[in-house]
């Protein structure tokens, strides 16, 4: 099994990609998935007083044996030859943690969007008063806890020092098979005929996304019947002080 990697900015086609993707029996992009947070648990195990045992006896390279199992573990229940793990990778110390613990080449996949229709696309999903946007805009634009301002913070820590393919959502939409070509050549995994039309909603292993431990909102669905991008205003849910204060963060990323 080969083990990639992927950060994103909500809101960039993260599912849609998935889905796609995902079509294929010998791959499987994953959900958002709590590996970093594992890695990092595992790893504080070293130095946590509340494990008696460690601290008598540390033994910690067979606790590193253990992490750097646990890549594999983990990514193996998904059974196919494949994976690209999508999370938050890019932040300092689980780029540390990667390079301590994982074996191999270390190649990444980016998925980018428009910040500003970022976030609009997520105020409208959490259904805030556009009054409100701007608390909700610095929340999510947060450079070390935001969703969007803590990858826009990775990302070029990636893009200098490590191998990595950039996509963005409008090529994804736009060219959707080209796209996924792309990613299939810089892996260098075989082609696929993929289906571009008549989607289904991502899903891996019968397990789906369960939006409802965030309140009353859908970051999840995608269209199915066809790859279309959905166009909006974003002063019709961001205001005027938002869109002022953000519109040139990640303008270098876009041509």
């Amino acid at each position: 099994m080969e083990l990639y990697f992927c950060i994103s900015l909500q809101r960039a086609g993260n599912t849609l990609l998935g889905s796609i993707l995902n079509q294929n029996p010998d791959v499987t992009l994953t959900a958002n998935s709590p590996l970093t947070e594992i890695i990092y648990q595992l790893d504080l195990i070293k130095t946590n007083n509340e494990i008696p045992q460690q601290q008598n006896f540390p033994h910690n390279k067979s606790l590193d044996n253990v992490i750097k199992k646990t890549f594999y573990t983990y990514s193996e229940t998904f059974k196919t030859k494949y994976v690209i793990n999508r999370c938050n990778w890019g932040s300092d110390g689980n780029l540390e943690l990667l390079e301590k613990y994982f074996d191999k080449k270390i190649k990444f996949l980016i998925l980018y969007r428009n910040p500003l229709e970022c976030l609009a696309s997520l105020i409208k999903a959490y259904k805030v008063k556009k009054k409100d946007s701007d608390i909700e805009a610095d929340y999510f634009m947060n450079p070390e806890t935001g969703v969007l301002g803590n990858v826009i913070k990775q990302i070029p820590l990636v893009q200098k020092n490590y191998e990595h393919l950039f996509i963005t959502y409008d090529q994804l939409i736009a060219n959707p098979q080209s796209t996924v070509n792309s990613i299939y050549d810089f892996f260098n995994i075989p082609k696929f005929k993929h289906t571009y039309t008549n989607l289904k909603q991502f899903e891996i292993q019968g397990v789906q996304y369960d939006d409802s431990i965030f309140g009353n909102v859908d970051l999840h669905t995608i269209r199915t019947d066809k790859i279309e991008k959905k166009t909006y205003p974003i002063e019709d849910f961001l205001l005027p002080s938002v869109i002022e204060k953000y519109k040139n963060i990640g303008k270098e990323y876009e041509s």
